[in-house]
Order: structure tokens, then C-alpha cells, then sequence
């Protein structure tokens, strides 16, 4: 009997602690040359901040308000390129608030250390990993993941489709989207980039407060890491009848449009242009589909956008959506560039090194099936 009161005393301890503690992350996004933002959930809502290794404490602040709520969200400012921030998230948990004025909180809770470094525009070399949709299948992702060697990889890219719709909640967003990367995220930043079925459904906002972007937007930005820059795009829907989906909610094409205006200033930046090697990600590929109905979208892209990133410069688009794997070679699709679609299956694996970009890709058995290098 007593040492069933022990063992339930114990789970109770257990549970107590675990109740203001985090529940998923943390995971670092937004990283730039100067900042990097630090995200990740508690079991209940509350205060939160992140510890810096010098003993810095940087709350969760909102218009001059320490916020209390369970996805936290804190950008570290002021870095400069290529520093190592050693950092923990800490919280205190809110235990009663039906009283506005007088809100009563419980015990801190403190995580464990982790390192992420700032991105700089001076390293000789740019590695960084994608995965894309894997529509809620976490098996294959999982594997994929642990593949991933964290001391060469600086940053992770989902490239769409993680999940099959928006219409989830905080907690089952995060379930299938961020935690089957296990701690990989809260060392090396990662990038979103939004696929067709991430915009349908309810909650869709939801992915811009996981990973949060001002740079001009949600789901299209740039980066440069190293001496590579980056163009992000966010291509919508792909069905020619998308407006079903959507209950006629959709304006896409307004979207889109937005988007090829803000492009055609955004390769004219100084780090874009001057960057050694440029790259565009974006779920839906820019092809000249053979199928002429389903695949009318990438149609549209390719007339739209392809002009505009030849003209720019891109040496590499890396594409997603078909659920198979497709290289298409420079020239074959009016691309001055090659364009790499991933399948749903594998990891693709970009490497710019001594002049030579490679791109390979890997099974979840740990198998290399695919690479390519070209000196771009």
C-alpha cells in the first residue's frame, strides 16, 4: 500500500510539473543575419521568455504587455551575422485569469539549452535539407529526419503539404508538422513554404504564427544564407475548379499577381543580386505540364514567373506538388535554369560548395537515389 501511495504521489509530482511545462519545440524561424525568432508551445497558456546564456531574459511582449498565451513567440534582435546564441525557453504558467486585473500564475518553468546560429552572407557554403507532402504521414518523415546531420545542415525548408488541409488546431499542427523533426529545429532554423492544400480549410493564419515572416509576408520572402540567396513563392491552389474548394472565397490570381510585382523589385536587392548562386523554392513547379487541365496552374506559373527568374538569374528551382519526381533540364520548359521536383517520398539534400551546387535525394531507408551537380 505504501508503495502504491509512493508511485501515485510520483505521478502526481509528474503531472503538476508538467502542466506549465512545454509541451512542443522549441524551433527557431525567422532566422536572418541580425535575428532570429524562437517559437514553441506550452502545455497551458502563460508568460514566456527566452534565457540567453549570459542571462539575458527576453519576454513575450505585445504593445508593452508581457502576453499570456501557449504559442510563444520571441525574436532575439540586434545579432550580428554568424553569432551562436545559446538560448533556453522559460515560462510561468497562468493558473487563474477570471480576474483581469489580478491574474494569479504558478511556478516557472525553465527547458533545456540549445544553440542556433545567425545566417551570414560571408560563409563559403550553404547546405540545407527539404521535405514536402508528406500529408500527415509521419512515418517516412520521421526517418527522413534522423538522416539529417545537424553539425552541416543550415536550415530545414517544408516545402508544402506537411499537412492536407487547415483546418487544424494549434496542437495537431504542430504534431505533424514540427515534432517528428525531433530537436533538429531548435538548432537549425527552419523555413515554410506553403503548399495548395495548407490553404484550404479553417485556421489557415495559423501557419503564419508557427512560422512567422515579415519579409514582406507570410509565404513569399527572401533569405540569403551564405552564398546563396533565396526567393520564396507561394503559388496557391492547382485545380482549374479551385473555387469548390473554397466556397468561392479564393483570389488567387490577385495573389499571385501581388507576388510577381513584389518579385520584380525583390531580385533587384542588393544581396539577392550580387549573391553568387540564387534559388527559388516553391511547392508548385513552374512547368509546361503535358497535361494541359490538371496541371493548368503550373501552366500559368511557367508563362508568369519564368521570364521574370530567367531574367534574374536563378541558377535552381526546387519544386514539389506532383508526388513524383521530375528534373527538367535548362531550355525544356523556357527555364534558363533546371527546375528539380521532389517527390513525397524523399529528402532532397542541396550542397553549394567550391563553385558547384549538388542535389541529391534519399530514401527513409538512408539510400541516396538521385544527385546532380552543375557549377551554376
Amino acid at each position: 500500500m505504501k508503495k502504491i501511495l509512493l508511485f501515485l504521489v510520483g505521478v502526481s509530482l509528474c503531472l503538476e510539473g508538467l502542466a506549465g511545462g512545454v509541451k512542443s519545440g522549441p524551433w527557431v524561424s525567422e532566422a536572418r543575419t541580425d535575428r532570429v525568432t524562437i517559437l514553441w508551445t506550452s502545455e497551458v497558456p502563460g508568460m514566456a521568455y527566452v534565457e540567453l546564456s549570459d542571462g539575458t531574459k527576453v519576454w513575450e511582449i505585445f504593445a508593452g504587455r508581457r502576453v499570456f498565451h501557449r504559442l510563444h513567440s520571441v525574436r532575439i534582435e540586434g545579432l550580428a551575422p554568424g553569432t551562436e546564441v545559446r538560448y533556453r525557453v522559460c515560462g510561468q504558467e497562468l493558473t487563474d485569469d477570471s480576474n483581469a486585473r489580478n491574474p494569479k500564475f504558478g511556478d516557472i518553468y525553465e527547458g533545456e539549452w540549445h544553440t542556433v546560429r545567425t545566417f551570414d552572407p560571408k560563409a563559403p557554403e550553404c547546405r540545407f535539407s527539404v521535405f514536402n507532402d508528406i500529408h500527415m504521414r509521419t512515418d517516412k518523415y520521421v526517418c527522413l529526419a534522423a538522416q539529417v546531420d545537424s553539425a552541416s545542415t543550415d536550415f530545414l525548408f517544408l516545402n508544402g503539404d506537411i499537412v492536407s488541409a487547415g483546418n487544424y488546431d494549434l496542437d495537431t499542427y504542430t504534431r505533424f508538422t514540427l515534432d517528428p523533426l525531433g530537436d533538429l529545429p531548435a538548432g537549425i532554423p527552419v523555413f515554410f513554404g506553403r503548399g495548395n492544400h495548407e490553404g484550404r480549410g479553417n485556421n489557415v493564419e495559423l501557419m503564419a504564427d508557427v512560422f512567422p515572416n515579415e519579409d514582406p509576408a507570410p509565404f513569399f520572402y527572401t533569405f540569403r544564407q551564405g552564398p546563396v540567396a533565396f526567393i520564396v513563392f507561394d503559388a496557391g491552389e492547382t485545380g482549374q475548379s479551385r473555387s469548390i474548394l473554397y466556397s468561392g472565397s479564393e483570389v488567387y490570381e490577385d495573389y499571385l499577381f501581388e507576388q510577381i510585382e513584389w518579385a520584380k523589385k525583390a531580385v533587384r536587392e542588393r544581396s539577392f543580386r550580387q549573391a553568387p548562386v540564387k534559388v527559388c523554392l516553391v511547392h508548385v513547379p513552374m512547368i509546361d505540364h503535358e497535361d494541359k487541365t490538371d496541371y493548368l496552374i503550373q501552366r500559368w506559373l511557367n508563362v508568369h514567373f519564368v521570364p521574370l527568374l530567367n531574367k534574374a538569374g536563378i541558377d535552381l528551382m526546387i519544386g514539389a506538388d506532383l508526388h513524383e519526381f521530375m528534373f527538367c533540364e535548362s531550355g525544356t520548359m523556357n527555364n534558363a535554369f533546371p527546375i528539380i521536383v521532389n517527390d513525397e517520398a524523399h529528402r532532397l539534400d542541396f550542397t553549394y560548395s567550391h563553385g558547384y551546387v549538388t542535389v541529391s535525394t534519399w530514401h527513409p531507408n538512408g539510400t541516396k537515389e538521385f544527385e546532380y551537380t552543375f557549377k551554376p
